[in-house]
């Protein structure tokens, strides 16, 4: 995380502009959890430190173990790097709040302790926060050595004095989670005076509270800030399973001394032979039965789960075969990049369509964008017969892809497939994409059948092996001969051998 910090101390000293930073910790059961890193900077940030638009370097980071994020374009015209790292004990938080600026820069005494109980958890935690560290912690001592002992340079005084003062520019706030739930949630703050002893508290730093989240915000130039915050979650359910717990065990109890007494006397009352020969028989029935139900059942064919793209409409790879070509062509100006980041962010629902044609500069025609966009699908040849076939057999029909859900609604209706696919479930529905399992469960339970039962066809072998690892019966679906890929699941090629009866396996 240095590069990061380095270049962020860089923007702050080179111009007025204005760096936020957030840091997030939230606590797991078992005092495990996640510690999520949050920068963003301003379009003049960006335009005075041009690496923070694509030059820094996180292989440091993602060796320490971060999943660095970005940098992502906002609207405005500055860029957020988020990167977020698991600790997974209450022991590791304090060496993963030391990665983000070095020990003792900004976070010290950092305590997180459990303590259980008998129905009860508590959880507490202290730390040590200074949103004012020293501005020469953010320099790098290879350049320290290059500039003959300046970190930035030129001497920081004079640094400070054209950019203005840093209170204006650096902001930082910190969040704190303390298992998410409803039982009582407590945090304070108090403040260090000039000579180092903690104050009482004041209202100024009173934390916000939602919930078990308490947030403190600051700005450079405030002082040291001692934090800290305590949960006790309940288990209203622990003494009430112990009283039913006693209660079972007397009745087992008694169960099994009554069964005991009913053996005793079938046997002293059974003629001899007699009881070990009924004993034969009994063990007999019941391998028998145990056999019957090891036995896999047989698949049924109750619901047919068709990929949107490659099955339905081509192309597979809509993004890059169509939507990249389409959104170009209209201003080839558009970094393709962009366009693939909100597109992710599109599908996945986390965007809506006009926020989506509006971060590419294209709001003003944006649908009509859409429009030609989605017109530029093409049928798979041989569709709506097959779905007429499959109609008169009455074997229900639905549709999994990656895409919006608005986007999905209106192909299906373009496509006049309202009433031949009975269920129309994509990404932006769910939250997930494929190949991951949300879609397939989404449409399992919208259908109320067993994913045993299903057949999925699709151009994507990832999808499919998913689907197979999910029980799902699957088949790669080739319109084309140049459509074939190498794969272990049955080739199906195209429409037409599947209305003449014929498939193949690879």
């Amino acid at each position: 995380m240095r590069s990061a910090v380095l270049a962020l101390g860089l923007a702050l000293l080179v111009a007025a502009c204005r760096v936020d930073t957030s840091v997030h910790v939230e606590v797991e059961d078992a005092g495990s959890g996640t510690v999520t890193v949050v920068f963003n900077a301003d379009a003049v940030a960006v335009s005075r430190v041009p690496e923070l638009a694509g030059g820094l370097l996180f292989d440091d980071a993602r060796a320490a173990g971060w999943a660095v994020e970005g940098p992502l374009f906002r609207a405005d015209g500055g860029v957020q790097i988020r990167a977020v790292k698991r600790f997974e004990s209450a022991g590791q938080l304090p060496q993963v709040l030391e990665e983000l600026a070095g020990k003792d820069v900004i976070f010290t005494g950092v305590v997180l302790e459990q303590t259980r109980s008998f129905a009860e958890t508590s959880y507490r935690f202290q730390a040590d926060i200074n949103p004012t560290p020293p501005l020469d912690d953010f320099s790098d001592d290879a350049l320290a050595a290059i500039f003959d002992g300046q970190p930035f340079g030129r001497p920081l005084q004079d640094l400070i004095a054209e950019a203005g003062t840093p209170e204006d520019s650096l902001g930082f706030e910190f969040l704190l989670t303390l298992i998410d739930s409803d039982d009582a949630f407590d945090a304070s703050s108090a403040a260090f005076g000039v000579d180092g002893e903690l104050e009482d508290e004041m209202v100024e730093l009173s934390p916000e509270v939602d919930g078990s989240t308490a947030t403190w915000r600051f700005s450079y130039g405030d002082r040291p800030v001692r934090v800290g915050a305590s949960t006790m979650i309940s288990d209203t359910l622990a003494p009430l399973w112990l009283n039913i717990a006693r209660v079972a065990g007397i009745a087992f109890g008694a169960l099994l001394l009554g069964v005991g007494v009913a053996k005793l006397v079938a046997l002293l009352r059974a003629p001899r032979g007699r009881g070990r020969r009924a004993t034969r028989r009994r063990q007999q029935r019941a391998a028998a039965r145990e056999a019957e139900a090891s036995r896999p059942r047989k698949r049924l064919l109750r619901l047919l789960v068709v990929d949107v793209h490659g099955v339905i409409v081509r192309p597979t790879d809509p993004r890059e075969g169509l939507l990249l070509p389409v959104i170009l062509g209209e201003n080839p100006d558009i970094d393709p990049e962009l366009i693939r980041d909100r597109h992710r962010m599109l599908v996945l629902g986390r965007l809506t369509a006009e926020e989506f044609w509006s971060d590419l500069g294209l709001g003003p025609i944006g649908r009509d964008v859409e429009t030609r966009y989605l017109s530029s699908f093409k049928l798979v040849p041989g569709l709506h017969q097959f779905l007429d076939r499959v109609a008169s057999r009455s074997l229900p029909v639905a549709a999994v892809g990656n895409q919006p859900r608005e986007w999905g609604l209106r192909l299906r209706r373009m496509a006049e497939l309202e009433d031949s696919v009975s269920s129309w479930l994509v990404s932006g529905d769910v939250g997930a994409v494929l190949p991951e399992r949300s879609l397939f469960e989404a449409t399992r339970r919208v259908m109320s059948v067993d994913l045993y039962d299903c057949l999925y066809l699709s151009s994507v072998p990832e999808y499919l092996d998913a689907a197979s690892d999910m029980g799902m019966a699957t088949g790669y679906f080739a319109a084309s001969p140049e459509d074939v890929q190498e794969t272990e699941h049955t080739l199906i090629r195209g429409y037409d051998d599947i209305l003449r009866g014929r498939s193949t396996g690879t």
